[in-house]
């Protein structure tokens, strides 16, 4: 008996998966509710969710109801060829669906991937493509079929007494086809609409006859992009408003109004959403009871998101990293509106348009990154170290990622800002930044080197101060002219003890800083380690010796 592999238990917001990855016969699996399976295929992926559809009992009244993403993904991860089944099952809106996302290289059908879908809709046999040629839109089937044939004589002929009508293909048209494939795969298609659906087949031809490529190309193109639309899916330029920068000072929630007529239509769209775990406040408003309508509208952002980002809808991970990314700028919204109170946090998420609450989320972000692009573009901005420049160049990406630099139980690491502790984190490092500015150019005794001294060498802020430093100690002016080599050897024994750092040094050496700066303790603490280490290093190697903060000439 056929037994059947079972998803393992995973908790996705309001989804809950299955307790154990055990395997059931089919007749057990038969016995649960249609709800119960429903739920297992729409958590499945690939290969298991195919078998669950069909060792289903009543696989033709499950299919339809899964969302047409759901299964486009399906088709995709086992390959359309492997799917033939699925799609005798699937609905004419479904299959739709499919052709929609799959056929198209911008505004223009592609005659490969359209000549190879007719050729897997004819292997669906001839109910199936009956029905579809009923159902689906005529001008779509009409365009797919008119990118690989031209009709060169209709029933007008009939008028002629010519002996040679007779001997006409098809009886009805003639018919040039643009490749020998294409004669093969349509000429058995049309075969089964003229013997079985001659209406719509008479419909069809005409159509194709009468109907100018380009004109009927771009209206299909225009009813396709609708349709997408109310999946949530745009053009990437239209998408990009999402990324609208809003006052984040006079944000107000609530507002939202029904959402109920755009859920109506969508079947349950769980299983995209599920394709990624959200985390925090986040992830116990979605443990929550979670209405169809609410689902909907996040499914419906999250396919805006990926049309913006111009993700690959035929990837299943793809889809995971943008849902990842999606439900951390959500999460970074709701705890900086509600804190940790989740009745709060409810309230927001039901009463907000959730588009709403993302641009909020995002523009949280972006209003950090404009202050990182400020200090990126200022006077100290090529003279960073590289902690500062990592933690920079990082919140700079899309998405924005904080640096946290190593610690003695963790090495350094990336994470994408997803929590008011992570925002918290990325202020304290900005006036961080700030502070070590406003330190090098207007509390320092010594200027910011320019134009080609700024170019002719791999300055940084840490260098100039430790040079200046090292001047000082050895009884010159405090600035960060570059020292002989052998002046080293002196440094290392006025300010070094048995390989450390003297602590009478560090002692004064942070005593200097802070009567500068209160908020320069963390660039300190990391100028008397590369002290520590660049002497170090000479001692140990001082014959290939080669300088990373001390500046020093020939």
């Amino acid at each position: 008996m056929t037994s059947i592999q079972l998803p393992k238990e995973r908790q996705v917001g309001h989804l809950t998966l299955h307790r154990q990855g055990k395997k059931i016969t089919s007749k057990e699996y038969n016995a649960l509710t249609a709800a119960e399976r429903l739920e297992m295929i729409r958590q499945a992926r690939g290969k298991q969710k195919l078998d669950l559809l069909l060792n289903a009992q009543d696989a033709e009244q499950l299919v339809p109801q899964l969302h047409p993403q759901e299964i486009y993904l399906t088709v995709n991860q086992l390959g359309p060829d492997s799917c033939s089944e699925l799609l005798m099952l699937a609905s004419t809106e479904q299959v739709t669906t499919l052709l929609d996302l799959d056929c198209w290289n911008g505004d223009q059908l592609s005659p490969v991937l359209s000549l190879h879908w007719l050729e897997l809709l004819l292997s669906t046999g001839p109910e199936k493509v009956c029905q579809l040629a009923k159902e689906i839109e005529p001008e779509l089937l009409a365009l797919f079929l008119k990118k690989h044939l031209k009709i060169t004589r209709g029933l007008e002929a009939f008028d002629d007494d010519g002996a040679e009508n007779a001997n006409r293909l098809e009886g009805l048209y003639d018919i040039e086809y643009a490749s020998e494939d294409a004669a093969k795969i349509i000429a058995a298609l049309l075969k089964i609409l003229m013997q079985e659906e001659q209406e719509t087949y008479l419909l069809l031809m005409e159509m194709i006859r009468s109907e100018n490529l380009s004109v009927l190309e771009e209206e299909v193109y225009q009813t396709r992009d609708n349709r997408l639309l109310d999946l949530g899916i745009l053009p990437s330029a239209e998408a990009r408003g999402l990324y609208s920068y809003i006052d984040t000072t006079s944000f107000q929630v609530g507002g939202k109004e029904d959402f109920r007529l755009e859920a109506e239509a969508l079947p349950n769209p769980g299983a995209i959403l599920a394709h990624a775990t959200p985390d925090n406040l986040l992830a116990e408003v979605l443990a929550t009871d979670i209405s169809h309508q609410l689902a909907t509208e996040l499914s419906m952002l999250a396919n805006r998101k990926m049309s913006a980002d111009q993700i690959d809808l035929a990837s299943a991970e793809a889809i995971a990293e943008s849902l990842q990314s999606l439900y951390k700028v959500l999460n970074l919204a709701l705890e900086n509106l509600a804190g940790k109170d989740l009745a709060q946090a409810e309230t927001v998420f039901k009463t907000t348009y959730l588009q709403q609450l993302y641009q909020y989320g995002y523009s949280l972000i972006h209003k950090r990154q404009l202050q990182a692009q400020q200090i990126t573009e200022g006077p100290i901005g090529q003279l960073l170290d590289y902690p500062e420049q990592l933690f920079v160049d990082s919140l700079l990406q899309q998405p924005a990622y904080l640096y946290c630099d190593a610690t003695e139980d963790a090495p350094s690491s990336l994470q994408e800002i997803s929590s008011s502790k992570d925002l918290q984190v990325v202020d304290a490092r900005l006036q961080q930044l700030t502070a070590l500015e406003k330190l090098f150019t207007e509390q320092l005794p010594f200027r910011l080197p320019t134009g080609e001294a700024l170019e002719s060498a791999e300055l940084t802020l840490a260098s100039l101060l430790l040079t200046a430093v090292a001047n000082q100690v050895l009884g010159n002016p405090f600035e960060p002219n570059p020292l002989p080599l052998t002046t080293l050897a002196e440094l290392g024994e006025k300010t070094l003890q048995d390989e450390q750092i003297r602590e009478d040094f560090a002692r004064g050496f942070c005593d200097f800083m802070r009567s500068h700066s209160k908020n320069c303790d963390f660039f300190a603490q990391f100028c008397l380690e590369c002290w520590e280490e660049e002497l170090c290093d000479y001692l140990h190697s001082a014959t290939d010796f080669q300088p990373s903060f001390l500046l020093l000439r020939d």
